[in-house]
């Protein structure tokens, strides 16, 4: 396992805030179990790890949670109770810090086998979580390990260690997240971490090499027909105002091709 990276965050926005609340919550939840932070939290965190100034930050509350197997969803919804989360649907847990402000964690498991897309199974003791073939991938490979000391303004820091995928997984996940449900959010967060591949090219990746199997060659066949729309004056489809489209397609010709 790699060394862990360290970074210092300043919440800018009640949605920050209450997302590196639902970050730590997570980390001490775990215990010694793996898991992976995901979703806008995990871009967010990729984004300290490797800055890049073309990069456009999006806050997001919700902190998504794959967990290395369904076994280990009990335990952890025991511990988020014991932290006075609240749990709703098997999943789903909430604290209220107030009436205004709520942390909220999801948990998702991966799943082997030939069918797509979220599915959800039966956890005895938990309840429905839903699953997702591409979570097995990321387990596949040792994850991103960030110290991070979160500054929630008002004089309240929070420190914590947390995993999250690596670069490149994290672009398998978000392209399938697109894939599946074509949201600008995804799309926005695809720019990101295309963009912060192009700052670090360092970074380990493998989308544009040759013979590509598997997730990276799914990957590549979902992200490549975006080039050609994107290069459209008007998409099928809504892009983020903050998107420069041209430059978003060049991004995926030039990294996610498959030679």
């Amino acid at each position: 396992m790699t060394d862990p990276h360290s970074i210092y965050a300043v919440a800018t926005s009640l949605a920050d805030a209450l997302g590196y609340r639902g970050q730590k919550a997570v980390a001490e939840a775990a215990e010694d179990n793996d898991y992976r932070i995901i979703g806008g939290h995990m871009v967010r965190l990729l984004l300290h790890v490797y800055p890049t100034a073309k990069a456009i930050p999006r806050s997001t509350v919700d902190a998504d949670t794959a967990i290395g197997s369904l076994e280990i969803a009990a335990p952890m919804a025991r511990n988020f109770l014991a932290q006075n989360f609240t749990k709703e649907g098997g999943n789903a847990f909430y604290l209220d810090i107030t009436p205004e402000q709520r942390v909220e964690i999801n948990l998702l498991g991966p799943r082997t086998g030939p069918l797509k897309g979220i599915r959800p199974e039966a956890v005895p003791g938990v309840g429905q979580i839903d699953t997702l073939p591409e979570l097995n991938y990321i387990f596949n490979h040792e994850p991103l390990i960030v110290n991070v000391e979160a500054d929630l303004q008002a004089g309240e820091k929070l420190t914590y260690q947390i995993r999250i995928p690596n670069l490149e997984e994290a672009l398998v996940l978000k392209a399938f997240a697109w894939n599946q449900r074509n949201m600008g959010k995804d799309l926005s967060d695809l720019h990101t971490l295309l963009e912060i591949r192009e700052a670090h090219q360092e970074v380990s990746w493998r989308l544009n090499g040759r013979e590509l199997i598997g997730f990276r060659k799914d990957t590549v066949r979902i992200l490549q027909p975006l080039v050609k729309e994107l290069s459209k004056k008007r998409t099928g489809f809504a892009v983020p105002d903050n998107v420069d489209k041209r430059r978003f397609a060049a991004l995926i010709s030039k990294h996610c091709s498959s030679e």
